[in-house]
This record gives C-alpha cells, sequence and structure tokens, in this order.
C-alpha cells in the first residue's frame, strides 16, 4: 500500500470515528440531561397544589426511558470508543506525513486500531470481557466507511 493510499484509508476511518463520536456523544449527553430535567421538572410539578400528577408521573416515566436507553445502549461507551479512536488515528496521520514513514508498520497500526474501536464497542462493561473478541491484526469484519458494503456502527 503506498502512502498516498494510506493516508486516503486512515482519512477514511477518521472521518467515520469522528461521525460517531459526535452522534454518540449528542445520544449520551442528550438522554443523560434529559433525564435529569425530567426528573426535576416532575418534582417541581408535585410540588405545585393544584397540579395533576399525571404529568409529572409522565416525565418520571421518560426520565426512566432516557435512562434506560442510555445505560442498554451503550452510548457513553460509544462515545469514549469513537473518541478514542479518531484520537489514535489522528496520531498515525501525523506520524505518516514522516518523510522516513514506515508504512507496512502504520497499516498494522491502523488496522490495530480498527480491531481495538471494534472490541472497545461490544466490550461487556460487566467484567470487561468481548464476546468472541478478534485478534488486534484481524480486523477483516470491518468494511471501511464510503464502501458499497455495510459499514460498521460507529
Amino acid at each position: 500500500m503506498d502512502k498516498a493510499t494510506l493516508k486516503r484509508e486512515a482519512s477514511k476511518w477518521r472521518d467515520w470515528y469522528y461521525k460517531g463520536q459526535r452522534s454518540w456523544s449528542a445520544a449520551h449527553h442528550s438522554s443523560i440531561y434529559g433525564s435529569i430535567v425530567c426528573s426535576v421538572v416532575a418534582g417541581a410539578l408535585l410540588q405545585v397544589k393544584g397540579m395533576d400528577a399525571g404529568y409529572a408521573a409522565v416525565l418520571t416515566s421518560i426520565a426512566a426511558a432516557l435512562s434506560s436507553a442510555a445505560a442498554a445502549g451503550g452510548f457513553q461507551r460509544k462515545w469514549r470508543s469513537n473518541r478514542l479512536s479518531r484520537s489514535r488515528v489522528d496520531g498515525l496521520l501525523i506520524d505518516l506525513e514522516a518523510d522516513d514513514a514506515d508504512l507496512p508498520k502504520l497499516a498494522r497500526q491502523l488496522k490495530a486500531i480498527i480491531a481495538e474501536h471494534d472490541r472497545e464497542v461490544v466490550r461487556d462493561e460487566g467484567n470487561g470481557s468481548t464476546p468472541e473478541a478478534a485478534p488486534a491484526t484481524a480486523p477483516t469484519a470491518a468494511t471501511p466507511p464510503g464502501d458499497k458494503a455495510a459499514a460498521p456502527a460507529p
């Protein structure tokens, strides 16, 4: 793989991770802070005399649903994984600019970043394990962004 091809490939993955970082950040922070706001407003509504408690019940249900979705969806884990992977690819792109860049080494490093990202996304938070974790040198299941085939979840 030549330098231009590796740079193009790394840039595609960097853009993919950046998009995922922003999307999962929005999902994570919206669900967490949305839950807090709903809970606070529900508590305030219960303090207002003559206010129907049904509104507070609905807001409390929304808060619970947002919290559950954030936890079950692993929004924080996916946000952090995309952020870290984007940063790793940024470092690789900087290394690639060197005149004496070791292209095979950097290509292996990109593969390792992709595989590590996949492991971080599917990691079971309860015990830190990954289901059928692939070795760091075999990201063959991942399809680079922009390809016609299905791309991995950011």
